[in-house]
């Protein structure tokens, strides 16, 4: 059995000495060459070292903060939204990556793009909640400026 080393990518070739065929007359066996390929995941995008994941927030979510489960190469963590996050926000979780090949000691960052979820259809009450929220942000909107 062979373990395949932490950081390994598709297209890198591993030479396992002497598990390869037999020797020319009763000769040593020879190296086996292993051609690596790796499965997609169906959450994980790799760019080199670095990890790419998106998560899909409520819009009260990103306006108020909170913390989501987040699938790593490490299994899952708990990330914190912080308040008014963006759409389009990038947050990075440090050394959540993958290992570097030989030095696993080194890793790459796990970047989690954020969307934020706008509901298409709103019911009676979160509408009028809505509204109070709008009317409360024009009060205080002074031109271009807000106090």
């Amino acid at each position: 059995m062979y373990i395949t080393p932490a950081g390994i990518d598709k297209g890198a070739r591993l030479r396992v000495k002497g598990e390869g065929n037999a020797g020319r007359r009763g000769g040593p066996p020879g190296d086996l060459i292993v051609f690596i390929r790796v499965k997609d995941h169906p959450e994980l995008r790799r760019d080199g070292m670095d990890i790419h994941s998106d998560i899909d927030i409520s819009y009260v979510d990103a306006i108020l903060g909170s913390q989501v489960k987040v699938t790593t190469v490490d299994g899952p963590v708990e990330l914190k939204i912080p308040p008014g996050t963006q759409p389009g926000t990038t947050l990075l979780m440090a050394k959540r990556g993958v290992p570097r090949l030989g030095a696993s000691n080194v890793r790459g960052n796990h970047n989690v793009h954020v969307r934020v979820s706008i509901p298409k259809q709103l019911n009676g009450e979160e509408r009028k909640l809505i509204e109070q929220l709008k009317e409360m942000q024009s009060k205080t909107r002074v031109g271009p400026f807000m106090f």
